[in-house]
This record gives structure tokens, C-alpha cells and sequence, in this order.
């Protein structure tokens, strides 16, 4: 009998993935109506890589993030992130894996998850390139909507870069959104698109689309994946991204 209780013990976790999966994400590049729980830290980590065409030695992009994100209040989190890149393809654009910037964020939920007709998060975070006095800042609305088990997310994003080596303040804008199914507890099924746009040049953007798919073997631990169809010429032909999420 006593073989038998820590059994289940053990198993619990993945046989009842019905409990909160701590900040899962059912999208790889929209944010869900989600944060942190309070008191509550998670290691994430990101992996995205990308073709710019089919053809054979095609430049390719690789970028590697880690993440420590910890929950301040039932509603509010903060992480910090440093981000690593690396590109090969033609000697020119070909470099080896280094730091390319550290960032800083925020989330915050004004309601809990169904409270009001349409769920809003606000988003902020500034990153730094590293060695050079140059910045990114970001602000997101995130808005989502629960239809039982099918939930459509957006993001509407806002960016500008500033420092002391940018002669001038540049400011850019994107979007990311999708739409979810849960499977089960354990499995999420979806699709997702996302891109950029010049202010000054609305004719110059890039964009996405692609399937997305998250699993949760366990309320500690959650992997989402999404490929990216690049949808005009300015645009990477595929893009690849994995996010893991591992709660302390």
C-alpha cells in the first residue's frame, strides 16, 4: 500500500495536468492573458531560427534567449532576459554566437481571466544593446477572448529606439495574434501570425503565419512551438521558434 501511495505521488503531476501551468504560453510570439503567479519563478528559455530563402547556403539567423521571470503580485510580474545571436550564410552577415542585448519587462493583468467582455494586459520592457549605448522600448496591448476551449489573442505593439549612438529616435509598430484550441489539459493546437511595419515607409513590412502547438507534461513545466511562413518578399521564408518554460 505504502509502494502504491508514493506512486501516485510521483505520477500525480503528470496524469492531473489540469493544474495552473504557471505562466504558459500557448503562442511563441503573442503574449496569452497571462502572468506570473505571485511569488511564483520560472526560467524560459527561447530558441528561434530563421531561412531568409530556400535556396541551398541561404543566410540563416539563430537567436537564443534566457529568461528569469518572477511573479511580484497575482496580476503583475517582472523578467529580465539576455538575448544571444549568431548568423551565418555570406562572410559579411556571418558572426559567431554573442550577447546581443539585455532586456527588461513587465506584465500586468486588469482583471482576472473572464471578468470583463475582453481580457487586457499592458506590456512594457527597454532593452540594451550590448556595448554600445543604444536601446529598444516596447509597449503591448494584449487583448484576448475565451470561447470555451477556443481563446483569440492580439497583440498591438509599439516600439522606438533611442541612445546616444541613434542619431535619431525611430519609431516602429507590429502586431502578433493567433488563435488556440485546447485539446486537452495537456495539449494546445492553434496558429499564429505576427510582423513589423516602417512608420515612415508603410509600404516596407515584413510578416508571418503558422501553426503553433503547446504541450504541459506537468504544472511545473510547458514547451510551445510555432513555424512561420514568411507571407511577402521582405520577409524571412521560415521561421522556427521554441519556448520552455521551467517553474522553480
Amino acid at each position: 500500500m505504502r509502494a502504491l501511495l508514493v506512486l501516485a505521488l510521483v505520477a500525480a503531476p503528470a496524469v492531473v495536468p489540469a493544474v495552473a501551468h504557471a505562466d504558459r504560453r500557448s503562442l511563441s510570439f503573442a503574449y496569452d492573458y497571462q502572468t506570473q503567479p505571485e511569488g511564483e519563478t520560472e526560467i524560459e528559455l527561447f530558441t528561434t531560427q530563421s531561412r531568409a530563402t530556400w535556396a541551398d547556403g541561404a543566410p540563416e539567423a539563430f537567436e537564443l534567449a534566457l529568461g528569469l521571470e518572477h511573479g511580484i503580485t497575482a496580476r503583475w510580474d517582472v523578467a529580465l532576459t539576455h538575448v544571444f545571436n549568431q548568423a551565418s550564410g555570406a562572410a559579411a552577415t556571418a558572426s559567431p554566437l554573442q550577447l546581443g542585448d539585455v532586456e527588461l519587462r513587465t506584465r500586468y493583468r486588469f482583471a482576472e481571466r473572464g471578468q470583463r467582455p475582453v481580457d487586457v494586459v499592458a506590456y512594457a520592457s527597454v532593452a540594451r544593446q550590448f556595448g554600445a549605448s543604444a536601446y529598444l522600448g516596447e509597449a503591448r496591448a494584449i487583448v484576448a477572448r475565451d470561447f470555451g476551449r477556443l481563446t483569440v489573442v492580439a497583440d498591438a505593439i509599439g516600439q522606438v529606439s533611442f541612445g546616444a549612438e541613434i542619431a535619431e529616435p525611430a519609431i516602429g509598430l507590429g502586431w502578433a495574434g493567433g488563435v488556440t484550441y485546447e485539446l486537452s489539459p495537456t495539449w494546445t493546437v492553434g496558429a499564429e501570425s505576427w510582423g513589423d511595419v516602417d512608420v515612415e515607409h508603410t509600404d516596407r513590412y515584413q510578416t508571418w503565419a503558422g501553426p503553433a502547438l503547446s504541450w504541459a507534461p506537468s504544472s511545473r513545466l510547458w514547451v510551445t512551438a510555432t513555424g512561420g511562413f514568411g507571407l511577402n518578399d521582405r520577409s524571412d521564408r521560415f521561421t522556427l521558434r521554441g519556448v520552455v518554460g521551467l517553474a522553480l
